[in-house]
């Protein structure tokens, strides 16, 4: 006796081609948040056979697109809506196409409502640092240190797009040399592995040559470990020069 059949497009024969690929571009043209939303308007039940469904077509080129962005949207809810939409998934294995039908048809209706009711504003932290961006960078930092203590993790997102790693490639030929007056020969060979050519050259240009063949050699050294966290090494780098212009040593704008 063969198995269970698992295959999506035979439990779920409503799931045309048509019908997942309506569903992949409402995903991609509508912010998660406002699908999250969407989501949220949903009974347990509902949203768990909607979750279920959408994760049996990971099969398909364009179900694994849908399977990729509804896990995602799962990952966003919050915390307790997910253990209680979750426990229903565990008891979610059979259900009548016609009811299947209904909640695909029902949530798909759902996101296009709230995306035609919702006006977004755009992502908070960037917002919140175009705000910022007219401030002196000291009453940047003030304000931020408050922040940290009603919504930590938040103000790192904020602090990297003030100035982000890529910004360096902009400063002029006094800051980077600042700069690699008192940046480590480990940190700079990391931040400067794999980074782009524009940030590269501003910073090879301002060492001596001495300086440039000791930082090439240390990063020729480095373990594919080591190389893991150089995105660590670029937000140090970061963080230096937003301290050092606080404190105008350098300038960054």
């Amino acid at each position: 006796m063969s198995g269970p059949n698992t295959d999506a497009q035979t439990t779920l024969p409503f799931l045309d081609e048509t019908a997942q690929q309506e569903l992949a571009t409402l995903l991609e043209e509508t912010h998660p948040q406002v699908v999250v939303a969407a989501i949220q308007s949903a009974a347990d039940e509902d949203a768990a056979l909607f979750f279920v469904i959408c994760m049996q077509l990971k099969g398909e080129p364009v179900g694994k697109t849908i399977a990729a962005d509804i896990g995602k949207i799962f990952a966003m809810l919050p915390f307790d809506r997910r253990v209680s939409v979750a426990e229903k998934v565990t008891t979610t294995e059979i259900v009548d196409a016609e009811r299947a039908t209904q909640i695909w048809d029902e949530q798909i209706a759902k996101i296009k409502e709230t995306r035609q009711n919702t006006t977004f504003l755009g992502e908070g932290s960037s917002n919140l640092a175009k705000l910022l961006s007219h401030m002196d960078i000291t009453e940047q930092d003030r304000l931020l240190e408050a922040l940290e203590v009603r919504r930590p993790g938040v103000v790192g997102n904020v602090s990297e797009k003030l100035f982000a790693f890529e910004d360096l490639s902009a400063l002029g030929d006094d800051a980077i040399k600042t700069i690699l007056q008192v940046l480590d020969k480990p940190t700079m060979a990391l931040a400067l592995h794999n980074a782009p050519t524009a940030i590269r050259d501003r910073f090879y240009e301002n060492m001596s040559a001495s300086q440039a063949e000791a930082v090439e050699a240390e990063t020729e050294q480095l373990t594919f470990e080591q190389t893991q966290i150089a995105d660590t090494a670029r937000q140090s780098v970061v963080s230096l020069v937003r301290n050092f212009a606080a404190k105008g040593l350098l300038k960054i704008r």
